[in-house]
């Protein structure tokens, strides 16, 4: 959870539910008490009217009579807010909270007019789909560079692991054009997470593809705008591309040689199958997609060795094979 969207969160728990102690927020939240104080003070510092009651039965809470004060917001601000309220609204974490739910809707209202155009081409642009799927949330650094892009219809030159574009695997530059975002809700016990996929259309391809941001390794953003195609629509495209990762998207499970100084970097859902006595380990990594198995290889580099299954040893294998080459010719051009 981004802090924008964790600061929103903790300003509508609290006026939808009352006092609330730092260790309550942030076991909902997943975050550390230290964390809650950091974000009380950034609260406070916008002006928002956080309170605190000391002793038994104390907390944080608002005044009765707050009201979301939307100055404080920048346009892009107003967005995420909206954008977090939509998410926020369809987790278990606020199902059944009429409370909650009044809070969300008093959110939204307190933006002013000029912001409504905007939230508007957010909302069409992108989706939050929270319909459960049992896998692995991954970080989405370039984010928020993407939503830009979407909303202002930039090209972009996206460095990603393609399996089809170019008729070979491993990293390849491709220039796409972005036509919304779709935010895939995973559903695990006591958390509520997801996958951001980028829809765009591929101009090496020429059609429309998912892609995951967690796996955009860089990413260029163009001087072109794109050209909209007026018969896309983004709902309609998502239903059918979720039925399709659904039946095709099946997990992989990873047997990996990791070496002792590896082994601190593992990460996701792994078991140690065997130690060695020189300190590395065979372990098991349930992973979710080709893609996904090729990035979690690649960011152990040396560190880790594929033994099964070979398409993925061969996946890794090429890619490499690419990235060498790529800074071979960069050093020979130097």
């Amino acid at each position: 959870m981004q802090k924008l969207e964790r600061l929103v969160a903790i300003t509508l728990l609290l006026q939808a539910r009352g006092k609330m102690t730092a260790t309550r927020l942030a076991r909902i939240l997943g975050v550390s008490t230290r964390t809650i104080y950091r974000d009380i003070t950034a609260l406070s510092l916008a002006h928002i009217p956080v309170s605190m009651d000391y002793g038994p039965g104390g907390g944080y809470y608002l005044p009765d009579d707050y009201h979301f004060e939307s100055a404080i917001f920048t346009r892009e601000e107003a967005v995420s807010l909206v954008l977090t309220a939509d998410m926020a609204g369809k987790y278990s974490l606020f199902a059944g909270d009429d409370d909650l739910h009044r809070a969300l809707f008093k959110l939204e209202a307190a933006l002013p007019e000029e912001y409504q155009a905007y939230v508007k081409a957010a909302r069409e642009h992108i989706l939050i789909d929270t319909t459960a799927w049992r896998r692995d949330a991954m970080p989405t650094s370039y984010l928020e560079t993407i939503r830009a892009t979407v909303l202002e219809s930039r090209q972009i030159d996206i460095l990603y692991p393609c399996e089809e574009c170019l008729g070979t695997s491993g990293m390849q530059w491709l220039r796409i054009d972005p036509y919304g975002l779709v935010f895939k809700g995973l559903s695990r016990r006591h958390i509520r997470t997801g996958i951001w996929y980028l829809v765009a259309y591929c101009h090496q391809c020429q059609d429309f593809n998912n892609f995951r941001v967690s796996n955009i390794e860089k990413l260029h953003v163009c001087e072109e705008n794109i050209t909209i195609q007026p018969d896309f629509n983004l709902r309609a495209y998502w239903r059918n591309a979720r039925k399709y990762l659904e039946e095709h998207e099946r997990p992989i499970s990873l047997k990996l040689r990791i070496t002792r100084a590896g082994r601190h970097r593992l990460w996701g859902n792994y078991t140690v199958l065997n130690e060695e006595a020189d300190g590395s380990v065979i372990v098991r990594v349930e992973i979710e997609s080709t893609e996904t198995a090729l990035t979690y290889v690649l960011g152990l580099g040396a560190d880790a060795a594929v033994i099964c299954p070979r398409r993925i040893r061969e996946t890794v294998a090429a890619t490499a094979q690419a990235i060498a080459t790529m800074y071979h010719d960069q050093v020979q051009a130097v």
